[in-house]
């Protein structure tokens, strides 16, 4: 085995041999001899975004350019944050591949492989420690191939998982920016679909005396279904970019003052809206104890977001009347131990015992009309607001059951400064005044 030397006189020996290096000085000079005596390869690692500081200041970062210079190949697996990222970016432009690694808080050594020869583990004592001297406890030096070789192999190991990580957050970040424009390209020419075939709607009723029962009724369908197969596409677009949201970590609530009764009612307007002349058989009910002599007959305001809460009550509401050819479906809202709980019970065919397993995962559907992202984005909508979502079949065998809460213990005095948190989800709320 041929001998490397540094300029301290610590370097490959001729012999394979393991050292503990006991004084902070003593590691200094091994490190940077060893990276200077660099033929071909430095492998190394930077466990925490401290260490990269305290790396530059004693002079490893310099001498990790000069190697490049003269041909060494240099791979580091490194914590990143914004501020080191500068750093790194300096390091990734003299020619060093640097990959950002998440390192457990407990694991707080410097690994450097020189050559696939040599080792230096140094242990981190203390990270919150400024300087290198006072921030490292004890080292290991090994030239012994059967303590190399392995780490060498760990250290593979985790650049291979690196790269698997970078490839699928770009996939992650490719899906994201297609998603948007997918739902952005569907949402563009939507509205002025449903906003020509409701002024037509109206055009129609108004000449109804004149087109004749026959002619109106056909054309009135016509346009129905126009209105119909674009709120659907409209809905898709819409539940497509929550799905994204809420898995990408961005999916927020804006808190607001509701009236729950208020919002009940126009969502069932929406649903009677779309559903004209196709459900002839079919009544919505609304059954409120919102308005109650203790609220001296006003209704029950609340704190959350509104067209988000609206968004998981129009999934309920219409599944139910999807699903229902004839009959009722009954609203219920009500108020108890600081909730207001909202019901939606219909008469239709209830919830498949398959579906029931998986009901709010993402496509858990039997429908050839639903994509079965409603429920997976109500759940969360309603999680989020620190409410509760539930479904089960009625008990007479007939339709289905969907009930959620939504807490009304949060109070104007609380949103005078803005609260802003993050749930298990990652969904972030705000509220303010």
């Amino acid at each position: 085995m041929s001998s490397f030397l540094g300029e301290t006189g610590f370097g490959v020996s001729q012999h394979e041999s393991i050292q503990v290096l006991s004084t902070p000085d003593r590691v200094r000079r091994q490190y940077i001899s060893l990276v200077r005596v660099a033929r071909s390869e430095i492998l190394l690692t930077f466990p925490t975004v401290n260490t990269i500081h305290r790396e530059r200041d004693i002079g490893i970062v310099d001498e990790l350019k000069k190697a490049v210079k003269r041909g060494v190949q240099i791979r580091i697996l490194s914590a990143e944050d914004d501020f080191t990222k500068s750093k790194l970016d300096e390091l990734r432009a003299s020619g060093i591949v640097v990959r950002r690694i998440e390192t457990p808080t407990e694991t707080k050594f410097n690994m450097l492989i020189v050559d696939k020869k040599v080792l230096l583990v140094v242990e981190t004592k203390d990270d919150s420690k400024g300087t290198f001297s006072q921030a490292i406890g004890l080292a290991v030096y090994s030239n012994s191939k059967a303590t190399v070789v392995p780490c060498a192999s760990i250290f593979e190991s985790l650049w291979r998982e690196t790269d698997l990580y970078e490839r699928s957050r770009d996939a992650e970040r490719i899906k994201e920016e297609f998603v948007n424009i997918a739902a952005h390209e569907l949402r563009n020419p939507i509205m002025p679909i449903l906003t020509g075939a409701d002024l037509i709607q109206q055009g129609l009723m108004k000449q109804k005396d004149k087109l004749g029962k026959e002619d109106f009724e056909e054309l009135f369908s016509s346009t129905s279904m126009v209105m119909r197969n674009a709120s659907r596409l409209m809905k898709l677009s819409e539940d497509i970019l929550q799905v994204s949201r809420i898995e990408s970590g961005v999916f927020s609530l804006n808190l607001e003052e509701v009236d729950i009764e208020t919002l009940v009612r126009t969502v069932i307007a929406d649903i009677e809206k779309k559903y004209l002349g196709e459900r002839d058989n079919l009544r919505i009910l609304f059954d409120s104890e919102l308005r109650t002599a203790s609220s001296g007959g006003n209704g029950v305001r609340v704190y959350c977001d509104g067209p988000k809460m609206g968004q998981t009550l129009y999934n309920l509401l219409d599944n139910a009347v999807k699903f229902t050819e004839s009959g009722e479906v009954l609203i219920s809202a009500s108020i108890y131990n600081d909730e207001v709980k909202v019901q939606v019970q219909d008469s239709g065919k209830g919830i498949d015992s398959e579906i029931m397993k998986r009901l709010y995962e993402k496509f858990a559907t039997k429908s050839d009309g639903g994509t079965g992202l409603g429920l997976f984005v109500s759940k969360k909508i309603v999680e989020a607001h620190g409410g509760t979502i539930t479904g089960k079949n009625n008990d007479d065998g007939r339709g289905a059951t969907f009930t959620f809460t939504i807490p009304t213990d949060i109070h104007p005095e609380i949103l005078e400064e803005e609260i802003s948190f993050l749930t298990e989800d990652g969904v972030r709320t705000t509220a303010s005044q």
